[in-house]
């Protein structure tokens, strides 16, 4: 490392510098997050939970023979960093008969209900787009140990904002089979959020592939309170993947006040 000399007004001068730069800096910063809404239907939202505070949501899958319920706890960590917790693939089918949905075995596609981490991280490219890489990685819940298997879904995603509440969202993604099923496991996602006014919001998310996760989202938001979003959309799947279409249900629940 080199050490660098200066003259005396030069501290003096970054320091008036830096007073001006830093705070218009965190604003631009602060005005991309308080827009955008904390989560889209089935992909990662590109939004990062602020520091030492938390999100919540749930999630109801609604198809004629059954409804799959999924929730995701988020806790900001700071510096661009949260994690958290997703329980997925709990749910009941209505046919043949009502049992609690279950799997354990690799030869009837994906393993669930699974317990995952999750961990991701936030680089701020300029005012207008930012880079969002994180996992999700934990094991299906059985009985038996033997059942169990590794899960994860791993991620890159390139956001770019047009203006306050408008912006698209696309990166590609890694997984395995004990999580999505038989298919491919690399692909690519996309996803949008268009601002309508301060209550309303359309939304949708796209995910390649032939595998059970492999569809499409699209739908809308509305805000009823700062601290509480509802989404609603229909979902299809893509083609020749066996998934009926059906309906999704959210709500999002912040533990701060949103400025949207």
């Amino acid at each position: 490392m080199t050490t660098q000399h200066h003259s005396p007004c030069q501290p003096l001068i970054k320091g008036r510098l830096a007073q001006k730069i830093i705070p218009l800096i965190l604003l631009i910063i602060s005005s991309i997050a308080a827009v955008a809404q904390q989560n889209l239907f089935n992909i990662p939202s590109g939004d990062i939970t602020p520091k030492n505070k938390v999100f919540y949501q749930h999630q109801i899958n609604l198809y004629t023979s059954r409804f799959e319920s999924k929730g995701h706890f988020v806790y900001g960590l700071g510096k661009g960093w949260d994690a958290g917790v997703n329980v997925v693939g709990k749910g009941l089918n209505f046919r043949p008969n009502w049992q609690l949905m279950h799997n354990d075995q690799r030869t009837q596609g994906p393993l669930y209900p699974v317990v995952m981490g999750t961990l991701q991280k936030q680089f701020v490219l300029n005012e207008r787009m930012n880079l969002n890489v994180g996992t999700q990685v934990g094991t299906n819940l059985s009985s038996l140990v033997d059942r169990r298997a590794l899960h994860q879904f791993t991620y890159a995603l390139a956001g770019y904002s047009f203006q306050p509440g408008k912006r698209v969202l696309v990166g590609p993604y890694v997984t395995n089979s004990a999580y999505v099923g038989p298919g491919n496991n690399v692909g690519l996602m996309l996803g949008y959020e268009w601002k309508l006014d301060d209550h309303w919001y359309l939304m949708g998310d796209w995910i390649s592939g032939r595998h059970d996760q492999a569809s499409g989202v699209v739908g809308a938001m509305y805000w009823p309170a700062r601290r509480v979003q509802f989404c609603a959309g229909v979902l299809l799947a893509n083609p020749n993947v066996p998934k009926p279409a059906g309906l999704v249900l959210e709500i999002n629940i912040l533990g701060w006040d949103l400025v949207h």
